[in-house]
């Protein structure tokens, strides 16, 4: 089955960053502000509502990723980061709706802020969702059978939980389930009309 996840986190990614850039213009150029605001509100509510809905598909997904120790760490963080910006730029559009016509330059100025500091913790919440898969193999169909084989435990919030699947010992798995990096190079072929 397609997973939802990482197909949909672009479009908050890009909305709610977007709505950052936006607020900046809007603090430059006085005279196109009312216009700027009301682009930004719109990249900001429909930013924060794609936002919820990442969410909730990661936290459906993590259930049936199949991880191990590394992606587990870096997965914890960016579900806290998910949680956390959720919460803030659905604040941020709350704002806005009740202060839109009425916001006074000060408080828009921190208003400014409080979206460029979500926005770029949002960008490194990327970053490692984009880490997990791209540098720990996250998600990948190759990467199952080798994270299989591997040993780790932690803590999981219905209690503790050991993935212990058949032999951890790098030197006894087979060749071609070993880790990437204690992989025996010459153990496997790379015959052109494999690539």
């Amino acid at each position: 089955m397609l997973p939802l996840h990482p197909n949909l986190v672009h479009f908050p990614v890009a909305l709610l960053i977007s709505a950052g850039l936006f607020a900046i213009l809007a603090n430059i150029l006085k005279r196109k502000r009312e216009i700027l605001i009301e682009v930004l509100f719109w990249n900001l509510a429909v930013g924060s509502g794609a936002a919820l809905i990442a969410v909730l598909s990661g936290l459906l997904e993590k259930k049936s990723l199949v991880h191990n120790q590394a992606i587990h760490e870096i997965m914890e963080l960016h579900e806290l980061l998910g949680f956390i910006l959720c919460g803030v730029f659905i604040s941020l559009t709350v704002w806005l709706i009740l202060r839109k016509s009425a916001i006074k330059t000060g408080e828009f100025r921190l208003f400014t802020l409080i979206l460029i500091v979500g926005s770029g913790l949002l960008g490194f919440s990327s970053h490692l969702g984009g880490k997990m898969v791209y540098e720990h193999g996250a998600g990948i169909i190759p990467m199952k059978e080798i994270i299989n084989n591997q040993v780790h435990e932690h803590e999981h919030q219905n209690g503790h939980e050991s993935h212990d699947q058949e032999s951890h010992d790098p030197e006894t798995r087979d060749p071609e389930t070993r880790d990437p990096e204690t992989r025996d190079p010459e153990t496997h072929d790379h015959d052109s009309h494999d690539h």
